[in-house]
């Protein structure tokens, strides 16, 4: 099951994902963000995210950089039906206040959050995955309880028999609905190919469209550089 950008993956992995999200218009934002995802035993995988940031609070306004609020993740894949093509796996998150909220880097609060995940093989090539959760903050005064549900469709494309270089376009729609507030959507056009013949290194380019609330939310362009180093090193297997 090939990792779109918001959608969580339910299978277990060993990687290391650098994203980085480009806002060129209202208030500038040039966003990255180092994930590392490393599994426990067969079925469990913990995680770290670590943002990094540098944007204006308003448009043509000053910027402000640094670390934003870091988050620690575990979860357990409970269902894996290899026959069937299925996979469903939860878990729980927290997101600490590291970012500085002054500054548009933090929320200024804890954050916890239980999320699960679905995935489905259709065929042999296409698939569907599902990823949703419920975030609540530490201090209800300062941020609201948001529910969120995340799907990504696509297909993969690969040479020698699936074992070359792969191509995959996906599509994400992705819907956040804050407690008391409007839904928010979006969708998220993209493409992921493997710059490996191992497929351990992959690129994937694509843009975040918000379909509402467009006065305060921009367009993002999206790049991800994915390395599994479980499946071999940084250098190998290029050709």
């Amino acid at each position: 099951l090939p990792r779109a950008f918001f959608t969580e993956k339910a299978f277990p992995e060993n990687e290391t994902v650098w994203t980085t999200g480009v806002i060129g218009s209202g208030a500038k934002a040039i966003s990255n963000e180092l994930v590392y995802e490393h599994r426990i035993g067969a079925r469990g995988q913990y995680e770290v995210r670590l943002p990094i940031a540098a944007q204006q609070q308003e448009p043509g306004g000053a910027w402000s950089r640094g670390i934003g609020d870091v988050e620690f993740a575990v979860r357990r894949t409970f269902y894996a039906n290899l026959d069937r093509g299925s996979i469903f796996a939860a878990g729980g998150a927290i997101v600490a206040p590291t970012g500085k909220e002054n500054e548009g880097l933090g929320n200024g609060f804890w954050i916890y959050e239980p999320f699960a995940m679905w995935g489905q093989m259709i065929e042999s090539n296409a698939f569907l995955q599902v990823h949703g959760g419920i975030e609540f903050p530490s201090d209800q005064t300062l941020g609201d309880t948001e529910s969120f549900v995340r799907t990504a469709v696509g297909y993969t494309f690969a040479r020698d028999q699936g074992f070359g270089r792969a191509w995959t376009p996906m599509l994400e729609v992705l819907t956040t609905s804050p407690q008391g507030a409007a839904t928010e959507w979006d969708v998220v056009p993209q493409v992921q190919v493997s710059l490996s013949k191992l497929q351990h290194i992959l690129l994937n380019v694509g843009v975040r469209v918000p379909l509402n609330e467009r006065e305060e939310r921009k367009p993002e362009v999206l790049t991800y550089f994915l390395w599994d180093w479980f499946d071999g090193g940084l250098f190998q297997f290029w050709r």
